[in-house]
């Protein structure tokens, strides 16, 4: 188990160690760094407008890395995963006890998952009521019409310093 997976959850800017506007080649160096193995696949987005391909990584079946123009802006950690958000919410906690820390916490009927106010979205598990993901993002990503369009993909750059 590497340290990456025990590392705070920042809405808006990753982790502390994969923060976004990394470039691919960047996260990839440095997990080989660690000695830490991961699986890299691409989603193709056929049908979309634009088919802008994503790359994802899958690193210790806890962190997932998704990339466009191979820049990094969305994190899911889940399973094994330990950080927190800033809050307190992790991966495992009860979903009734993470809605009475962030009241903004909304369930979104069309993606089935919770939407926070505070710059994250949570996916739970319907049998046990536990946080199975905790999903942070550029702020483009709020907005799927902005998002889609993938012009804020520069800008991204920009803010990040990368």
């Amino acid at each position: 188990m590497s340290r990456f997976i025990t590392e705070s959850i920042v809405p808006y800017k990753g982790t502390e160690s994969f923060r976004f506007g990394m470039r691919l080649d960047e996260v990839k160096s440095l997990l080989k760094e660690e000695h830490v193995a991961f699986d890299q696949m691409t989603e193709s987005h056929n049908g979309c407008t634009p088919e802008v391909p994503w790359i994802v990584l899958r690193i210790e079946d806890s962190i997932t890395l998704c990339f466009v123009e191979g820049i990094l802006f969305e994190a899911v950690l889940e399973n094994r995963y330990e950080g927190h958000l800033p809050n307190g919410i992790a991966v495992g906690m009860k979903m009734k006890d993470a809605a009475e820390i962030d009241a903004t916490l909304q369930y979104d009927d069309e993606e089935e998952d919770y939407v926070s106010d505070n710059g994250y979205w949570i996916e739970d598990d319907l049998e046990n009521y536990q946080i199975e993901s905790i999903t942070v993002f550029v702020p483009e990503a709020s907005d799927g019409e902005t998002f889609f369009r993938y012009d804020w993909i520069q800008e991204c750059i920009n803010r990040y310093g990368k």
